[in-house]
């Protein structure tokens, strides 16, 4: 049995992720939330994800999945996602997914939990988080906080995951 996948993201109403090197908004309380979440777990992330945000997650391990990076100071790489999850799972912990849009793709059909903020606001940016089917998925948890709402869903058949 795998350790549960759960995807972490933040994103505008239009599924804005990202613009150039970052987010195209400054939401501290919801970095916060995700910042607790990974803390002391382990985190899936991208190449360029990792050199953005990476070497200062309080995650207690990162694989780093990448085509083209040889190592990364404080992760481990892998090739492709098998490996990845291969690595990550190895450590008997929920794995966190934490983007990028091209990660979270590929995690998508494979996630047992989502955790998804809502920034409240316009926002233009050159990264999407995928569109994803709601059947199949249930709303477990909802928080209208006052700049962003965050979701958490299980996938039908799922427990509930520690972390």
């Amino acid at each position: 049995m795998r350790s549960p996948l759960i995807i972490i993201a933040a994103m505008s109403d239009t599924r804005v992720l990202g613009a150039g090197d970052g987010m195209p908004w400054d939401v501290p309380e919801e970095y916060e939330t995700f910042l607790d979440a990974i803390r002391g777990q382990t985190l899936l992330m991208g190449r360029r994800s990792w050199e953005i945000f990476g070497p200062d997650l309080p995650a207690a391990h990162v694989v780093v999945l990448s085509r083209t990076a040889g190592s990364v100071e404080g992760a481990e790489v892998q090739r492709d996602l098998p490996s990845a999850l291969t690595a990550a799972c190895g450590y008997t912990k929920p794995v966190f997914c934490g983007g990028g849009a091209g990660v979270y793709a590929q995690c998508l059909p494979l996630a047992d939990e989502l955790r998804l903020s809502t920034i409240k606001g316009a926002f233009a940016g050159d990264a999407y988080f995928p569109e994803f089917d709601r059947t199949g998925w249930r709303l477990v948890e909802q928080r209208d906080e006052p700049r962003y709402v965050f979701r958490r869903w299980l996938r039908a058949g799922a427990g509930e995951t520690p972390g």
